[in-house]
């Protein structure tokens, strides 16, 4: 009996490596991996030698290299974040719909990162399906036309003005079937775009649970013996480090207490230092292992994600979270698991803290919905099962479509 052979898929990614903390590019690894480490695919990445996304400046040597099994193919950055972007934005953004295409393309263009080698190799590439992860970049922007395969997108998308440029309905259309990470991602994409009729699944991402070690790592942050809401990912204000240091802040001001906050992560923009916050900056995996592992919660503050990998973290730990009622995915997420509290200003978020580290019972409870949850939806082994089977759906559909034409 002979096997179904190995997938070959590119995803297209504006950044690529383990040094990138969050967002849609540790998504991107994430699955990469996954799909290799499992068996289901090979896999390769076309991206740029950018490292950061503040100016796309070249950083990595371009060429091929492998990370986790997965073949990296790295190109040179031709344009490189324009410098008077953020005002072009913020012109732009105001009145995002009635901007001309030609407009939006040139928005595009200068927030980068524009990679001429990139779209060159992809256009010649030969795949059996393409991935484009996040919608809003000059590679996937350009990308999505030139591929010879299925195109699948990634979105990541929020309600944000930037996605009612005109250009994107294009961009849209162009692609073959959507991953979203959420429903109310789907909906904010649906809402928009004429696309539903598309394959589509709502994946979200995998994790696999596994004990930390207890390695000493509280001990070396000086956080070690005293209870601690930890919060994890990128230190910017957009991601609302500087609401929950604020409102940590006036909430030990009410309730006295030896309750710290942990804020890990790379630095963007640091909070204001206020008594028992600890900004520890970037950690290693072993780090967040033993901070996840003994934290009391983890909050999420961010009013604007598209899935937020830290809640199966903090879920595969058993604890409970608190999350930003304004951004609808994590605040989807915890209403289907039950695993976890929402705020909406000062008043819920005390109200919520002092449930979550006064009254044992709730947050163990709490904790336990979020693992049950995670573990049924979004354990890698089965999570590649469903990617899979829609990767092969969207490439049957394109193959009857091309019979048809």
């Amino acid at each position: 009996m002979s096997q179904t052979p190995l997938l070959k898929l590119a995803y297209v990614v504006p950044r690529y490596g383990a040094e990138i903390i969050g967002g849609a590019e540790t998504a991107t690894r994430m699955l990469a991996e996954a799909l290799v480490r499992l068996g289901r695919a090979e896999v390769e990445v076309l991206t740029t030698t950018a490292l950061s996304m503040d100016s796309w400046a070249n950083h990595f040597p371009a060429g091929t290299d492998t990370l986790g099994g997965v073949t990296v193919r790295r190109f040179a950055v031709d344009g490189e974040r324009a410098p008077n972007f953020a005002a072009a934005t913020r012109r732009a953004l105001a009145a995002p719909a009635a901007q001309s295409m030609d407009e939006a393309a040139e928005l595009i263009r200068m927030q980068g990162p524009v990679s001429y080698g990139l779209l060159e190799a992809l256009g010649a590439g030969r795949y059996d399906a393409v991935f484009f992860y996040p919608y809003l970049y000059h590679p996937t922007v350009e990308g999505v036309r030139l591929v010879n395969a299925p195109a699948i997108m990634h979105p990541a998308a929020h309600d944000e003005p930037v996605i009612d440029l005109p250009i994107f309905k294009g961009v849209f259309a162009a692609v073959s079937g959507f991953a979203y990470h959420t429903a109310a991602e789907r909906e904010v994409v649906e809402s928009r775009f004429q696309v539903a009729e598309k394959p589509s699944i709502d994946l979200g991402m995998g994790f696999e649970p596994h004990e930390g070690l207890g390695l000493g790592y509280l001990r070396e942050m000086g956080i070690e013996g005293r209870p601690f809401i930890l919060c994890l990912g990128r230190v910017d204000a957009p991601k609302g480090t500087t609401l929950l240091v604020d409102l940590f802040r006036e909430y030990k001001e009410r309730n006295p207490s030896d309750l710290q906050l942990v804020v890990a992560g790379p630095v963007y923009i640091a909070p204001n230092p206020a008594p028992d916050v600890h900004v520890v900056g970037p950690v290693s995996e072993a780090a967040k292992d033993e901070l996840l592992s003994e934290c009391s919660a983890l909050v999420s503050p961010s009013a604007f994600e598209s899935f937020a990998i830290v809640l199966l973290e903090a879920w595969a730990k058993r604890k409970p979270v608190l999350v930003n009622s304004i951004c609808a995915a994590t605040s989807e997420q915890v209403q289907r698991s039950g695993g976890g509290l929402r705020f909406d200003g000062f008043e819920t978020f005390e109200a919520a803290l002092n449930l979550l580290t006064r009254d044992a019972s709730v947050a163990a409870a709490l904790g336990a919905a979020g693992q049950r949850y995670a573990l049924s939806r979004y354990h890698w082994p089965d999570l590649i099962d469903r990617y899979v089977a829609f990767i092969r759906r969207v490439m049957a559909a394109e193959a009857s479509k091309s019979r048809l034409s």
